[in-house]
């Protein structure tokens, strides 16, 4: 009786207007780098570009950008090479795990996974796509494969037992440059024998082309050269290195970094320079399109006196600058916050990379001058945070340069073994490991500081950097000299948690200081290297990867075999501590149970507002798991869903929208979740229902959002005839628009009648249907 007086009361609330973006559950999206345009290709009005690996499109029309992507389109992800045919308006796609689409008139696309799926020992890389009439030859480390793109499908495959770097095809022969020598073959015989390829010169040629009938090669780190087609004796045409040469139209273009080699007709040839950094140039009606690397796409042309001119600047997709995603978090103000580097025995030598998603909107922080500032490479930063007390404000760990500070996204300061009390890792000036940032309550803070020489290592494992400056070094015997300590937190009760990841002497370290930083005395601090589950077996984790807390307080923690579940942490010092393996009943009638996922290495967890369980795992894709974690909910893999890679290697959850942020090998993807942090009472304002109203041509699901934990949703018409009902996953409700019998609702004012578990507070809201 009480929910329903509530109900009454709060009946005819209005919805809110949104507060962030909304996409509707269990929907994908993309969050793809697009800066390092290695190919261009002109396709009429468009020129397709691929940028670190992905495919987007600027339309000289409009100026209109597009975006492709796997189920977007595309089947597969992560481009090596794009050729378009203008006589058959087709893009060829070939992906680095040897996967081809055509892509047709922009809008269709041909999956021809044949040779993708291929067994075969040899590796499957396409080095060169030459044209010739309806057929395309794909050069590959073993021989030739043939392309038909009137019928869009692979017609031969010429194996030579050779790695063939480029093909050249005119009327007559088709010619190939292998790692063995020029082979060529008449186009009249059957070349699937090969006894019918003739080798007819030992030149070892990077790349061919079929210029106005004649035969050129391109020689790394020597020249371009004319190939007489009688006897194949070559004469140089232009010395230098190119690192490719094509056609486009009546050009002949060749090129490296910072130069553009161009031939008019094969004996005008024109160097023109430039400052742009490329990686590749293409060339239609009058104007070049440089792919460069971190510059996108840009258009340009060359005056008279071979000036340039850059009449298109810079084309790249609102996107993050790399597709590197080590570590992610979500910032006070809802923005999502990457660091792009590692943290590893040895070092990855990743460039410095910090970015963020505020507003739909990518930016990254400074990069360059910071060598120049510090005499340090500006690389591998594993983690960054945001100063509590300001939010422009931030930290940045590098797991070999020390601290970094960021003002504005600009860099202002270093921290090394000179002016602060870091410790470096291996005796040398430059080699400081720092990780595991984390401010305290109080706006301190904390971080690891790693590593060990052939004595003793680093003394002080953990540091601090107090609010007012102040420096605080604790030393703990049992994780001194430790190479990886990384991930860390702050648990309920305030304990520090720290997690050693690296194969030789991986463990979870806990420390409680009783709330005096400087006062070490009184502290308990203890290492686990290997646990004991909860049938007395001692474990042997395989590294340790991750640790996370969830909303009752027990620690999971990621291993290379599976998660173990701290369920009483507080009990962590004690001598017969031990953890909980999860185990999942197999329900086959035999009463047996296997270990949760005993088999994945888990490099990342996160708790949802709902208490459910991302778990991203090395190699198999990632799991929501129910709060207690022995129902899976969902296990998406590159094969079954949108995710562009199997490998996860970060999670981060938007608490207001329940938007899940993965981090894969790569690049970064995001889920819709149908669980938000659930609010502490319900507000007017921040209750509502989307989409609204639900329009004819909509089939998913109703959202409703702002909820408190465990919310009664009863769903009502006009009249108050009970049409559905439920319960809300941390903050958010999902209805599919049916009524008790499974049937979709007619159009219609539905109304929201929300109350919490106690039925003591309520609120309501409406959706409006149009059939």
């Amino acid at each position: 009786m009480k929910k329903k007086i509530i109900y009454i009361c709060v009946l005819f609330l209005i919805i809110a207007p949104f507060l962030y973006a909304q996409h509707a559950v269990g929907s994908w999206q993309n969050y793809l780098s697009y800066h390092n345009v290695t190919r261009t290709e002109p396709a009429g009005n468009i020129i397709y570009a691929v940028g670190n690996g992905s495919l987007f499109s600027y339309d000289k029309e409009d100026s209109s950008v597009q975006c492709y992507w796997k189920n977007y389109l595309l089947s597969d992800t992560d481009i090596s090479y794009i050729v378009y045919s203008k006589e058959y308006k087709t893009l060829i796609i070939i992906y680095s795990n040897a996967n081809i689409d055509l892509l047709v008139n922009d809008n269709i696309v041909y999956n021809l996974p044949d040779y993708m799926n291929k067994n075969m020992t040899q590796n499957k890389n396409v080095n060169h796509i030459c044209l010739a009439k309806e057929y395309a030859y794909l050069s590959t480390s073993f021989g030739v494969i043939v392309l038909n793109l009137k019928r869009r499908e692979i017609t031969n495959t010429y194996i030579l037992n050779k790695q063939i770097n480029a093909c050249a095809v005119d009327d007559t022969k088709i010619y190939a440059a292998s790692s063995e020598g020029l082979f060529t073959g008449l186009l009249t015989e059957n070349l699937l024998d090969a006894n019918n390829w003739n080798k007819v010169s030992d030149t070892k040629y990077s790349n061919l082309s079929n210029y106005n009938n004649n035969l050129v090669g391109n020689i790394s780190y020597q020249g371009i050269y004319l190939i007489n087609k009688s006897d194949y004796n070559h004469s140089q045409l232009v010395k230098g290195h190119y690192t490719f040469m094509y056609v486009y139209e009546d050009k002949l273009i060749a090129s490296n970094d910072n130069s553009l080699g161009l031939f008019n007709n094969i004996n005008e040839f024109h160097s023109l320079n430039h400052n742009l950094n490329t990686s590749y140039f293409s060339y239609a009606n009058g104007f070049f399109w440089a792919g460069c690397k971190e510059n996108g796409l840009i258009g340009l042309k060359f005056d008279n006196n071979n000036v340039m001119q850059i009449t298109t600047p810079s084309i790249i997709p609102n996107s993050p600058k790399r597709n590197y995603n080590f570590y992610m978090n979500i910032e006070k103000n809802g923005n999502l916050l990457i660091a792009g580097g590692g943290m590893v025995g040895d070092r990855l030598n990743y460039v410095g990379t910090i970015m963020e998603l505020s507003n739909n909107t990518w930016s990254s922080f400074q990069e360059d001058g910071i060598k120049e500032q510090t005499g340090q490479s500006y690389k591998d930063i594993n983690c960054v945070v945001q100063d509590p007390t300001d939010p422009e404000h931030y930290f940045a760990a590098s797991a070999g340069e020390g601290l970094y500070e960021f003002n504005n996204k600009n860099f202002i300061n270093q921290y090394s073994l000179h002016n602060s009390p870091l410790e470096t890792a291996n005796g040398y000036d430059t080699f400081v490991r720092i990780n595991g940032l984390k401010y305290d309550n109080d706006n301190n803070l904390w971080m690891t500081n790693s590593g060990k020489d052939k004595t003793e290592g680093v003394l002080n494992p953990i540091k601090i950097l107090k609010s007012d400056g102040k420096w605080i070094s604790l030393r703990y015997p049992e994780i001194a000299g430790l190479n990886n300590l990384e991930r860390t937190m702050f648990d309920k009760r305030g304990n520090f948690w720290v997690i050693s990841s690296w194969i030789a002497d991986y463990g979870v370290f806990c420390l409680d200081t009783k709330g005096t930083l400087e006062d070490s005395s009184d502290d308990k601090h203890k290492f686990i290297k290997n646990f004991t589950n909860q049938d007395g077996t001692i474990l042997s984790h395989n590294g340790i990867y991750c640790i996370t807390e969830d909303k009752n307080g027990a620690i999971w923690i990621g291993t290379g075999q599976g998660p173990i579940i701290l369920n009483n942490p507080s009990n962590f010092f004690e001598d017969d501590f031990y953890c909980t393996q999860i185990k999942v009943p197999r329900d086959d009638g035999t009463n047996l149970a296997d270990f949760l996922l005993a088999n994945d290495k888990i490099n990342a967890i996160a708790v949802d507002g709902g208490n459910r369980k991302w778990i991203g795992t090395e190699m198999n894709g990632i799991y929501l798991l129910s709060p207690d974690g022995l129902e899976t909910i969902h296990h998406f893999t590159a094969e079954n869903s949108p995710l562009l890679s199997n490998n996860i290697q970060s999670i981060a959850i938007h608490p207001h929208t329940g938007e899940v942020f993965i981090g894969t090998s790569k690049g970064l993807v995001s889920y819709q979740s149908d669980a938000t942090e659930p609010e502490d009472n319900f507000v007017e304002d921040n209750v509502y229902a989307y989409p609204n109203p639900v329009k004819p041509d909509y089939t998913g699901v109703i959202t409703i959002t702002g909820l408190v934990q465990d919310t009664d949703i009863k769903i009502t018409n006009v009249s108050g005839k009970l049409i559905h009902e439920g319960t809300s996953v941390g903050g958010q409700f999902t209805w599919d628009g049916k009524n008790q019998q499974g049937k979709r609702v007619p159009s219609g004012v539905y109304f929201v009648l929300a109350a919490n578990a106690e039925g003591k507070e309520g609120i309501a809201t409406k959706i409006l249907f149009i059939r």
